[in-house]
């Protein structure tokens, strides 16, 4: 088994896909360390730079090309499951490691090793369209240097393998919110999302998918607002539906016109035929504790 896997799912962003991976190369990595990087039928060169890029590295590479965009819950699955590394990162392809932070994989590891309680751990992400941070340091302290964390962040983050085994870790679908499942199992099991504000990634998007005045980026907001909403319903225990029904038309009143409203509904009826979960919902006890710890978010 590898010391560390670093997974990058990828989709027609060869150039930063290129700086990337070119920031991970430039941190001090453990001799054993290997690359997953999964291709989401991208129709550029992306092959040609990723064989490019290894010929002046030695370290071991996985590159799949998929016949088809399996989007991001389920080419994060196929990706972890193609990974050996006692921990695996990933990182998206439209970000890189701070070039100040070298030591990024090193203090990650050690903050792994040094806990087994800690099942997944997310290094602060700066945004460059944000201008500021998209990872809240508002969480309760869990020990020096880390913060609890709701839901791990999906751009950069660490996993451990002996927690979640060969089964796969994320939501099945295309995109939005494929972290909250994993996070709430961590929490349900007793372990911990962790939260490193010292490992800092700069998020570097070629558009601003946040103007929400652009309708195809307002499919990206009705996708999330219906994901969590169908999530939650399946994961949480029932007693909490109508708080988490509430909690959907709060947030749909609040950002959402009512054309966008109504599709985001018919989103919804969709999604629980595409993505029905069939395992065990997490207990009482873990929503009780996740709403001491981080409020009514939660829902």
């Amino acid at each position: 088994m590898n010391t560390l896997s670093i997974v990058v799912i990828t989709w027609n962003r060869p150039k930063q896909l290129a700086e990337a991976l070119g920031s991970c190369f430039a941190c001090d990595l453990p001799e054993d360390t290997e690359f997953v990087i999964i291709d989401n039928a991208s129709t550029d060169d992306t092959e040609a730079v990723v064989s490019s890029l290894f010929k002046n590295y030695q370290y071991d590479f996985y590159y799949e090309k998929m016949a088809e965009n399996l989007g991001v819950g389920k080419g994060r699955n196929y990706a972890y499951l193609k990974s050996h590394g006692k921990y695996v990162y990933f990182l998206d392809d439209d970000a890189y490691i701070d070039k100040k932070h070298t030591d990024f994989f090193i203090k990650a590891i050690k903050f792994l090793d040094e806990d087994s309680q800690i099942a997944t751990l997310t290094s602060q992400i700066y945004d460059l369209i944000w201008k500021s941070n998209r990872v809240s340091n508002t969480g309760p302290l869990y020990k020096q240097g880390l913060r609890l964390n709701y839901m791990f962040c999906g751009g950069s983050h660490f996993l451990r393998r002996s927690f979640w085994g060969n089964n796969e870790p994320y939501f099945p679908n295309k995109y939005g919110y494929e972290e909250l499942l994993p996070s709430l199992k961590v929490v349900d099991e007793g372990y911990i999302n962790a939260f490193a504000e010292d490992l800092l990634v700069i998020h570097n998007p070629a558009i601003n998918k946040w103007n929400y005045d652009d309708d195809r980026n307002a499919n990206i907001l009705i996708n999330g607002l219906a994901s969590l909403k169908v999530m939650k319903m399946q994961l949480y225990p029932i007693v909490f539906a109508p708080i988490i029904s509430l909690a959907y038309w709060v947030r749909a009143k609040k950002y959402l016109s009512p054309e966008r409203e109504e599709n985001a509904d018919k989103l919804v009826q969709t999604m629980k035929k595409q993505h029905s979960y069939v395992g065990r919902r997490i207990r009482i006890s873990t929503v009780l504790k996740l709403c001491r710890n981080f409020g009514l978010t939660v829902f």
